[in-house]
């Protein structure tokens, strides 16, 4: 047999093998060759089959962007310092801004007790953001911060029980906290919002800490 010969006999060879019987993937043999199964490659995720993650750590993932963006932008337009410089205004406090989440409270075995607080700070801050807008009412990102606060809360009251819901603000504590902010001089009335912004973000932090913890130790929060 030549040489041609040889070669036509091999091609009609592999032209049959083609038709007949497809070359397996690489991914075909790897799900069937017993080296690993279907669920093996799936993705491994605590957040359900999309991968995606729960709805609160989004929200508080876009909160905590957009209010470091505003905090930022705020202090260089109002101080006219840059960026750099913003820790030199650390000394700058509001009385009324909650403070950061203990973490006894917000323990595995005070669930409720975490999320009351958790919701309470988070009422807080939705009304000192009434007077981030009246002292910054040109950010066009403070409608976006104070919706997905709302949103938040919402979230955070629907975990929590029925019996154990707190009540909102009352009047005169509503009248205390934007009593604490709204008067002053005008440099006292920046710094505030300042202040206000630079500790809801650490308080979103903190939050998404202590949520992150409930899960991890298997109570749901989605």
């Amino acid at each position: 047999m030549t040489s041609s010969t040889r070669y036509l006999s091999l091609l009609s060879v592999l032209v049959v093998f083609v038709k007949g019987s497809p070359v397996p993937s690489a991914l075909s043999e790897l799900m069937t060759s017993g080296w690993t199964s279907g669920e093996e490659l799936a993705t491994d995720s605590l957040y359900g089959e999309t991968g995606a993650p729960p709805k609160w750590e989004q929200i508080i993932k876009m909160l905590v962007h957009e209010v470091t963006t505003l905090r930022n932008q705020q202090f260089v337009e109002e101080f006219q310092k840059p960026v750099e410089e913003i820790s030199s205004f650390s000394q700058h406090q509001v009385p009324s801004t909650p403070p950061h989440l203990s973490k006894t409270l917000c323990s595995t075995t005070n669930k409720e007790a975490c999320l009351q607080e958790i919701r309470r700070g988070l009422r807080v801050y939705q009304l000192l953001l009434q007077h981030v807008k009246a002292e910054y009412p040109q950010s066009t990102l403070l409608p976006s911060v104070t919706h997905q606060t709302t949103v938040l809360i919402g979230l955070v009251k629907n975990q929590m029980k029925a019996a154990e819901v707190v009540e909102d603000l009352s009047a005169s504590e509503r009248e205390r906290v934007l009593g604490e902010v709204s008067t002053g001089t005008e440099w006292e009335r920046k710094t505030s919002v300042h202040a206000i912004l630079r500790e809801l973000r650490n308080f979103l932090v903190d939050t998404k800490r202590a949520l992150r913890r409930m899960e991890k130790r298997g109570k749901d929060f989605q």
